[in-house]
């Protein structure tokens, strides 16, 4: 008999919060919620954001000032709104209104002049330009004079017409919860939502490898943009440019199998199967659908299925806007006859749009074939028949859909 592939577990987070439990979604109907889960959700919310932590049984603030459940919302709850779901791009990302740029200059000598500066010697381009002049001068400086033209490049910024994002929670900051050195923001996220995906099961994870030989858990997970941030493939495709030295982790940490890699070897310590593959939109569908293969044939019986993406930089930013794929600022004000954008209804997927929204997040399924669900007494959140995935026939241009 083919295994049924069950739902036993799920975790992660975006911009709404966390996903075990339904407590992202929570977020995305609070209006609805009753009273008890609205006051559990600012709760689950605002530790998540820590703006209050739990210590030794008593809620505390960030002044140390303990503070009743019930009155959160009364006190962090405009701030708790305002730092969730789509909104403005916040500057630990970058700066929206003041994107650094390098913009291109040429210097041409006033009144027939020529141009002089001095520098150090290990400063001078190699090969020095045959229209410069250099003379010697003390402290391994020298004097440079040019008799042409000089192209350079300088500091400066640009209004960036996208300004907003789904982003992670406000003050949700998942490198402190582990020793991350160093690591992408990506990853950081992925050791979150993996580990929330597991704990979310009630099983111990211990008891769950026991209950099954070693190769017959994986791992399917991707990330299509990699990690573009600075400690990843972002900091080391500008670093030259940038007068900087690539370090020893960026191009590996980049990788976007990085998130298969990071579950098995930072949560799970999974030596069973491991598999990636990533595409524009459809990257956990391709590893689910790999993952419920694999649990049907008899190859796995324990999959956590992931996909992560955190990519909100000037550069991916650029990229999707260029292709006219991201709503921005004078699309926004045409679509509401203002003159003032609402960040907040960016997006618009089923009504009248521009573009889309980008956002970042890690969402993590942790499946088993049904058999392994009941011994174990798992909780089963649902099932998983098939996963259909289609490509869309000829098209006229892959980067402007239609």
């Amino acid at each position: 008999m083919t295994a049924l592939p069950v739902i036993v577990g799920m975790g992660g987070i975006n911009a709404a919060g966390r996903t075990s439990f339904h407590q992202g979604y929570r977020r995305i109907v609070l209006d609805s919620l009753d009273a008890k889960a609205r006051q559990e959700t600012f709760l689950g919310l605002a530790t998540l954001m820590n703006l209050v932590t739990l210590t030794e049984g008593v809620l505390k603030d960030a002044d140390g000032n303990s503070i009743a459940e019930s009155d959160i919302e009364a006190k962090f709850g405009e701030q708790i709104l305002a730092g969730t779901l789509i909104r403005k791009i916040e500057k630990n990302h970058f700066d929206v209104d003041a994107t650094p740029w390098q913009q291109k200059m040429t210097l041409t000598a006033s009144d027939e002049q020529q141009i002089v500066f001095e520098t150090r010697r290990r400063d001078l381009p190699t090969p020095v330009p045959s229209a410069w002049q250099v003379e010697e001068l003390s402290d391994k400086k020298v004097k440079v004079t040019i008799t042409a033209d000089l192209d350079i490049k300088h500091d400066s910024t640009r209004d960036n017409p996208i300004k907003a994002a789904g982003q992670l929670p406000t003050g949700f900051e998942p490198s402190a919860m582990y020793n991350s050195r160093y690591q992408p923001r990506g990853l950081q996220a992925t050791i979150f939502a993996a580990t929330d995906a597991i704990r979310s099961t009630g099983l111990p994870w211990q008891q769950v490898m026991n209950s099954v030989e070693p190769d017959q858990i994986g791992t399917y997970s991707a990330s299509v943009a990699g990690q573009v941030d600075d400690e990843g493939f972002g900091g080391l495709i500008r670093a030259r440019q940038q007068g900087d030295r690539v370090s020893t982790k960026q191009l590996a940490l980049g990788l976007n199998t990085m998130s298969t890699d990071f579950i098995n070897a930072y949560v799970t310590g999974n030596v069973g199967t491991t598999f990636t593959t990533s595409g524009a939109c459809a990257t956990f569908l391709y590893n689910l659908r790999a993952a419920v293969n694999d649990i049907q044939a008899g190859r796995t019986r324990v999959a956590i299925v992931a996909s992560v993406e955190c990519a909100i930089t000037p550069e991916i930013v650029e990229g999707f806007g260029n292709m006219s794929a991201l709503a921005n600022e004078e699309g926004l004000k045409r679509l509401d006859n203002s003159d003032v954008v609402d960040h907040r209804r960016t997006s618009r997927p089923f009504g009248e749009n521009c573009g889309f929204t980008i956002g970042e997040g890690a969402q993590v399924a942790i499946l088993m074939d049904d058999a392994l669900a009941l011994e174990l007494g798992a909780d089963v959140l649902g099932s998983v028949a098939d996963v259909f995935v289609n490509a869309d026939g000829i098209k006229k241009s892959i980067t402007a859909p239609g």
